[in-house]
């Protein structure tokens, strides 16, 4: 059942994606869009995005004028959150294009000019658990609008990911493109995770010549109601371990869990783990990048698998052990390097992973605005 709080809120997004945000954009086009105007926007941060990251470089780089338009609607008042949309709308109506990384009621309310183009970059990599239309949890069927209307291009990380991301927003294939992931460009220079080990012992020197267990679980439920699975058995785990590990724990930032011990971005303490223990996060994805391995422990995995399912084989696809009981988490992770699936990691990485190569970015740019530079 649906909590009212989150029934009301459909209604309210439903009812502005129909009157208000239209109207705003209807009277602020001008004659001609700005062709150097690109917007980065998203409604569930007020800093860029690790997603837009090096987009929004690569903007900078070919002369565009990037204006950067970010606000978290689940810390900000109903005022503040519509005086947003307002100025969002306003800005949209002149655009070139629009880079969101999530869903974003304000971009598919009105019919958008043919000259302007949007693009899904999408926060996760690879398909695992459903979302979108496919998943009530995701889109409610109180939300009478469109979460995917005005859509140009969507891109993902791989062929094998296409079919998903169809399924899930209702689009035609042509505009799911596997042109990569942009945020996983940094992976591939090992520059940069030279600096991501470097920094990470400046600031947390007692982890020095230890093995490092990143642990890194996604939520249950959704945005309004959202909770986790054995945490309880993360918080010992440490100690189960030894002296000669340590423990990084970083929960969902929608959990607000007081469990969490390194502010560090997650996607930085990857090149410093050795082993990774998470459970339907997509987050392994992007980690199979490393070639290191990672314990699945999902407690509640009959369960969740019956409710929100997924779009592989949860336990034929992962190379890497399922722990049910939090009883033989730690066992699990001292096995890990000696069970560790190179092969079934190599193999898994090329079926969902294959268009990130360090070269995503780009990709993107040229295929959303072409090769112009100002």
């Amino acid at each position: 059942m649906e909590s009212r709080k989150r029934i009301i809120r459909q209604h309210i997004k439903s009812a502005l994606q129909k009157t208000l945000l239209p109207l705003c954009y209807k009277l602020s086009k001008k004659k001609d869009i700005d062709k150097k105007l690109v917007i980065l926007a998203d409604l569930n941060s007020v800093s860029t995005p690790e997603s837009m990251e090096l987009i929004k470089v690569e903007l900078q780089s070919r002369g565009y004028k990037v204006r950067e338009m970010y606000c978290d609607l689940s810390s900000c008042g109903m005022v503040s959150g519509l005086k947003y949309m307002m100025s969002f709308m306003k800005a949209y109506a002149n655009a070139r294009a629009v880079f969101i990384c999530n869903y974003f009621v304000p971009v598919t309310s009105c019919k958008k000019r043919e000259e302007t183009t949007v693009v899904q970059l999408w926060h996760s990599c690879g398909a695992l658990k459903k979302f979108g239309y496919d998943s009530e949890e995701d889109i409610s069927s109180h939300f009478k609008g469109s979460v995917t209307r005005n859509f140009d291009l969507i891109t993902v990380s791989s062929k094998e990911c296409v079919k998903a991301f169809v399924s899930a927003f209702r689009l035609k294939e042509d505009i799911v493109k596997p042109l990569g992931v942009s945020r996983t460009d940094v992976f591939f220079d090992e520059s940069y995770n030279e600096q991501c080990r470097r920094e990470f012992f400046e600031r947390y020197p007692d982890y020095k010549g230890k093995k490092i267990v990143l642990y890194a679980p996604t939520f249950r439920g959704n945005a309004l109601d959202c909770h986790c699975v054995g945490e309880e058995y993360a918080a010992e785990l440490e100690k189960k371990l030894g002296e000669s590990w340590k423990v990084i724990i970083k929960m969902h930032p929608r959990l607000h869990s007081g469990l969490t011990n390194c502010d560090i971005a997650t996607n930085r303490l990857m090149p410093v783990a050795d082993v990774l223990v998470t459970d339907y996060s997509s987050l392994v994805f992007e980690y199979a990048l490393y070639k290191k391995p990672w314990v699945i422990f999902a407690p509640d995995i009959e369960s969740y698998s019956k409710g929100r399912s997924f779009y592989l084989d949860y336990k034929a696809d992962m190379p890497a052990p399922l722990v049910t009981e939090g009883e033989k988490l730690a066992q699990a992770v001292l096995d890990s390097e000696k069970s560790f699936d190179r092969e079934g990691v190599e193999r898994f990485t090329e079926k969902y992973m294959s268009a990130c190569d360090g070269r995503s970015t780009e990709r993107i740019i040229d295929s959303a605005l072409g090769k112009e530079r100002f």
